[in-house]
């Protein structure tokens, strides 16, 4: 059988690019540098571009750049973090990979599907295309429209001179900082559609699903907690998304009122979108505890009539063991509690602490609104009122 290990992320143009170049062969922390690379390119040409024009600090324009959260949000603070999550996500999702072997789902009749299900994914990891395509898209708005750097461009800003026209800092950020941004989020993106397509395969197997499995998912409840690891790309859009709505809570007047239902949905579109892939293994759970439900409700009918003809046909033997005694009602207890775990084996591979901990990392980006939007005071007699 080949290698199960498979990696998402260690593959890709952009990988043997790295590999090129000798990064991957230095003993230096690679994400990091990454980051720390990307970051400067992003923000050091704005900087210094609006220093030069004036636009850096308040006083010439209503919204100088740090001033402007959005700048933070997508470059200071979502940029790098999408990049410093890869590896942690990486190692994760290939230990999931290599579960599905340890823990014995996969059949010994089933091996060579498995292997040419993962040389499939590595396969696409390793294509040219479709990076080549995200670079495209990436570029896409830059090639088809002039700069538009901001929402608010009625306002002046660092994105403008005073007759409307580009600034420097603003062509700078259209065509390397925003792109750059966009360019990593596919990438993010492309990993995320390459699992999906490995869970999609994954459910041509004829996987040893165990549906009394304690993790009340068949034993596949681990991909539920890999899958966790693309909450990155929820709490990077929420971190660009507070951002935004910040800039319009100061520099438009609008309140939370205005954009709470936005807030909410996506805090749960967000959710259901990263958490939806797993949905595609629910066919083979379905079938797994529809069997084992037939197969041990009989087991549990014969256990029953035995258990009765045993003690209730008369009075057993004066050496016969006594009812407290005799194993069988403990074996009965123990049937009724693997009976009970099968019957709450969840139909996806899903538990509430995966819901609850997508749910959390698209809206803890989002609480800052809330500081925004009122004052410490405010909040603080709202919250007392509420609790006292």
């Amino acid at each position: 059988m080949t290698s199960d290990d498979l990696s998402l992320m260690r593959g890709g143009l952009v990988y043997r690019a790295m590999h090129w170049l000798g990064l991957l062969r230095s003993r230096l922390a690679l994400p990091p540098l990454i980051a720390g690379v990307l970051v400067t390119l992003a923000c050091l040409p704005l900087l210094l571009a609006c220093a030069w024009e004036g636009s850096l600090l308040p006083g010439r324009v209503t919204m100088p750049l740090l001033a402007d959260t959005s700048f933070y949000a997508r470059f200071a603070l979502a940029l790098p973090l999408l990049v410093l999550a890869a590896a942690p996500a990486d190692c994760l999702l290939r230990s999931a990979v290599r579960q599905l072997n340890r823990a014995g789902l996969v059949p010994a009749n089933q091996h060579a599907a498995f292997d040419t299900l993962v040389a499939r994914a590595r396969a696409l990891r390793d294509s040219h295309i479709p990076e080549w395509l995200c670079l495209l898209v990436a570029l896409a708005p830059a090639l088809l429209s002039p700069p538009v750097v901001t929402e608010l461009t009625h306002i002046s800003g660092w994105h403008a001179h005073a007759d409307g026209s580009a600034s420097a800092a603003a062509w700078w950020a259209w065509w390397v900082s925003l792109p750059l941004f966009r360019l990593v989020g596919l990438m993010w993106i492309w990993r995320f559609l390459i699992w999906t397509v490995l869970l999609w395969r994954l459910t041509r197997l004829d996987l040893d699903l165990r549906p009394p499995h304690p993790d009340g998912a068949g034993g596949i409840g681990f991909l539920g907690f890999a899958q966790q690891r693309f909450s990155a790309l929820s709490l990077a859009g929420g971190i660009v998304l507070s951002g935004s709505c910040i800039n319009h809570f100061v520099y438009a007047g609008q309140t939370l009122g205005n954009v709470h239902y936005l807030l909410a949905a996506y805090i749960v579109g967000s959710a259901i979108l990263l958490l939806a892939p797993l949905a595609l293994l629910s066919p083979a759970l379905i079938r797994a505890k529809r069997h084992a439900l037939l197969k041990y409700s009989a087991l549990g009918h014969r256990a029953i009539r035995s258990f009765d003809l045993y003690w209730k046909r008369g009075q057993p033997d004066e050496d016969a063991p006594s009812l407290l005694d005799s194993p069988q009602p403990s074996a009965l207890a123990d049937f009724a509690s693997v009976y009970a775990s099968l019957a709450r084996m969840s139909l996806v591979p899903i538990c509430r602490g995966n819901v609850l901990w997508m749910l959390f990392s698209a809206a803890v980006p989002l609480l800052p609104l809330v500081f925004f939007a009122m004052s410490v005071d405010s909040l603080v007699s709202k919250l007392a009122s509420i609790l006292f």
